[in-house]
């Protein structure tokens, strides 16, 4: 089924919030305050889980606004369905020194996360969004799109990453694994 798929901007901060806040995360209690600021922060793990929500909405909010903030909302008519960080590498601070040995000094986009409403898991509301960041990263002349999924079993929301299947369907390569997680890389320049 095909859903609308718009980029964050600053007229939608407020859609992103409201969709964060008013999702069940009742099976990771801790993922409600995070409106996905988690990978944008180098704070260390214990001052992370002292942040609030309200911290983390608002600096979502200052940061969408001001253009640091990037990825795409999926919806369904009116109503916010998904959503999917997605943005140059560099803004994923908390990543930075795990990926710098594939990043190097290239310009490189990274897709994180997904969050999408439980009515409409198993929809492809995931693999659209997926596909319209690897479109406009290759627009704006990104040289290549990391992914960083982790298998799990028994536990979709765990899939908050994405699927193995989603990127590999997109030809993206697995170029690292570790345990669960896998370093994914589709490149758009040699």
């Amino acid at each position: 089924m095909g859903y609308e798929i718009k980029a964050l901007c600053p007229e939608l901060a407020e859609t992103f919030t409201d969709y964060m806040e008013n999702l069940d995360f009742g099976h990771e209690p801790e993922w409600a305050t995070c409106f996905c600021r988690f990978y944008h922060t180098d704070c260390s793990q214990e001052k992370w889980k002292n942040r609030t929500g309200d911290e983390n909405r608002f600096e979502a909010i200052k940061e969408i606004k001001s253009g640091n903030m990037k990825g795409y909302l999926a919806f369904d008519g009116t109503n916010c369905i998904g959503w999917c960080n997605a943005n140059n590498v560099k803004q994923f601070i908390r990543l930075e020194d795990d990926l710098k040995h594939v990043v190097k000094n290239q310009k490189v986009g990274c897709v994180i996360c997904f969050v999408i409403h439980s009515e409409y898991r198993n929809q492809g509301v995931a693999r659209q969004l997926l596909r319209r960041a690897v479109d406009d990263f290759r627009i704006q002349e990104f040289d290549a799109v990391l992914a960083i999924p982790r298998e799990s079993k028994g536990s979709p929301e765990r899939l908050y990453r994405g699927t193995l299947n989603m990127y590999r369907e997109l030809s993206f390569e697995e170029i690292e694994k570790d345990s669960d997680t896998s370093i994914m890389i589709l490149k758009f320049r040699p």
